[in-house]
């Protein structure tokens, strides 16, 4: 593949894109998986993302998969459009419409949102990751990325037995680098098991150093629980520091 993109990048996760698509599958079987088991009761549980329920996690996914899939389309094309039309609010709006539709009408959504995303991927030629898209105005690469973190970290969302203790090195790894803006000003992220850092920390100041295992930092970083959260160092019992914005 000609290419300008390192698609192994640590920010990346490290990995090539043949091996990224086949975590993207596999993130695919689980979701349809855990879709298929939901009821009418379970669908409407509260999680922990403030006012979303399972509900907002199916549409939200059904929807993003129809976009970016819509994005890959236009880019084999060489056009542009929007990721959703009318915008964010578009997105916002028919979350909030459409989430508490029957189970059976979701998981339909969900299905035919995955799959259209899976074959307008697979009719990418050799190139296509580099194609100009409307996401972030950027190539068509940035939905791949975006794609991995939205399927894992929503799979979590559900709370149907998967964890953020089960994603992979590569997501993980990926996950921190592209939240590292959250870290304030002074802050240090250090992977007790791989040795990975992300700094925030200012010249000339002491910094406070933020300790974990991979899967834990990047499950702080993005907001999903974990069953063993980071310390600061030198203080386990001090409160962990307030991240800024998600970008």
């Amino acid at each position: 593949m000609s290419t300008s993109i390192d698609y192994t990048a640590r920010e990346y996760g490290g990995v090539d894109v043949p091996e990224r698509l086949k975590e993207i599958r596999a993130a695919h079987d689980r979701l349809r998986a855990a879709a298929a088991e939901l009821t009418e009761e379970g669908a409407r549980e509260a999680i922990h993302l403030p006012g979303w329920t399972r509900g907002h996690v199916l549409i939200h996914l059904a929807d993003l998969s129809r976009a970016f899939a819509r994005q890959a389309r236009y880019a084999v094309e060489g056009r542009t459009v929007e990721v959703y039309d009318g915008g964010r609010p578009t997105r916002d709006r028919r979350i909030e419409e459409l989430h508490g539709e029957p189970v059976e009408w979701l998981r339909e959504q969900l299905s035919e949102g995955l799959t259209a995303l899976e074959e307008a991927w697979d009719a990418l030629g050799p190139d296509g990751w580099e194609l100009p898209c409307a996401y972030r105005d950027s190539p068509l690469f940035a939905t791949q990325l975006a794609w991995w973190r939205e399927t894992e970290l929503h799979t979590v969302d559900l709370t149907v037995g998967y964890g953020a203790e089960e994603w992979s090195a590569a997501l993980s790894s990926h996950v921190v680098s592209f939240l590292a803006v959250r870290l304030p000003e002074g802050v240090v992220l250090k992977a007790d098991d791989t040795g990975e850092e992300w700094s925030a920390a200012a010249a000339g100041s002491g910094p406070v150093v933020v300790r974990g295992s991979l899967r834990s930092l990047a499950a702080w970083i993005s907001g999903r629980p974990h069953p063993a959260s980071p310390v600061v160092d030198g203080d386990p019992s001090a409160a962990l520091p307030e991240l800024n914005a998600w970008p």
